[in-house]
């Protein structure tokens, strides 16, 4: 568990750091990985703050989907670190390093056969002042919360979101849909991916939330909103949104990673990585 208080050398007031990974009340194995760095820079008297954050929830079971997410998040840490002082635009770092991620994988199972189905979800970031590059692949969310609304930035690739992009079923429908952990992209499955990638800018009273369906799973938009709201951190909000789903029955590995609004002081270390489980059928139709 970490929690990290965030300033810079202006004066501006800091956004803190919470995250947590549970193996939940069913799964014997945590297949989930998370990563949440706190790169500082100094270059040629340049000083220079970015944020490196990303859920990966593994799939495949006995197919390892937890050595999936650990292969994720390792080549996309090496693909995006040394670039960040570069002139590729960060959601392109991002997607590089997914695909980089996807060919690890496949290259993984090639040499190991025994693997062959693990693959991963991600969902990523890289956070410069309030500035926040996303890329995603399958059904792992990014979430804006304010105090007066939580507001999801992702698309699920998913059999039930598009379900929903046709009108055939409504959000509220898609939880208790027998095919709601069938996904329709994931990382390291096919010969390539091709992520989801966006810019948004954070209020300063905004606070920016990656999970895995693990916690979409037991939690509803309003149970995690009222639950990071309410918290006097964001890691005692990681940690009772775990608690929730583990009291409503933790049917999945439970990973979160939230960035604070600035200056919450409703109520401290460096990068650190953590290793829940989809199963994929084909490019379609790709089941947790």
């Amino acid at each position: 568990m970490v929690e990290n208080n965030l300033a810079d050398d202006t004066g501006a007031k800091s956004r803190k750091i919470g995250m947590l990974t549970d193996v939940g009340q069913v799964r014997t194995i945590d297949e989930d990985s998370i990563l949440a760095a706190d790169l500082s820079f100094g270059i040629n008297s340049e000083n220079e703050k970015f944020l490196l954050f990303a859920v990966a929830d593994g799939m495949g079971g006995h197919a390892k989907g937890e050595e999936a997410s650990k292969i994720a998040l390792n080549t996309l840490t090496k693909s995006v670190i040394p670039e960040l002082f570069g002139d590729t635009a960060f959601t392109e770092l991002l997607e590089n390093g997914i695909k980089n991620a996807n060919q690890e994988i496949l290259d993984y199972t090639s040499k190991n056969p025994e693997s062959s189905g693990m693959g991963t979800t991600a969902v990523c970031a890289v956070v410069k002042g309030n500035d926040v590059h996303l890329a995603n692949v399958g059904d792992s969310r990014a979430y804006i919360i304010s105090d007066d609304e939580i507001r999801r930035v992702t698309k699920d690739h998913s059999y039930v979101q598009a379900l929903i992009d046709e009108g055939k079923i409504t959000e509220e429908e898609a939880r208790e849909h027998p095919q709601k952990n069938v996904i329709t992209k994931a990382v390291g499955i096919m010969p390539s991916v091709e992520p989801d990638t966006m810019k948004l800018t954070l209020d300063d009273d905004e606070s920016l939330l990656l999970c895995c369906d693990g916690v979409i799973a037991h939690l509803t938009d309003d149970d995690i909103h009222k639950t990071i709201c309410d918290s006097p951190d964001p890691q005692t909000a990681c940690q009772q949104i775990v608690d929730l789903a583990n009291e409503r029955g933790g049917s999945d590995n439970i990973s979160l990673i939230i960035l604070s609004s600035e200056g919450d002081d409703k109520g401290t270390d460096d990068a650190v990585t953590s290793d829940d489980s989809p199963t994929v059928i084909n490019d379609e139709n790709l089941e947790e």
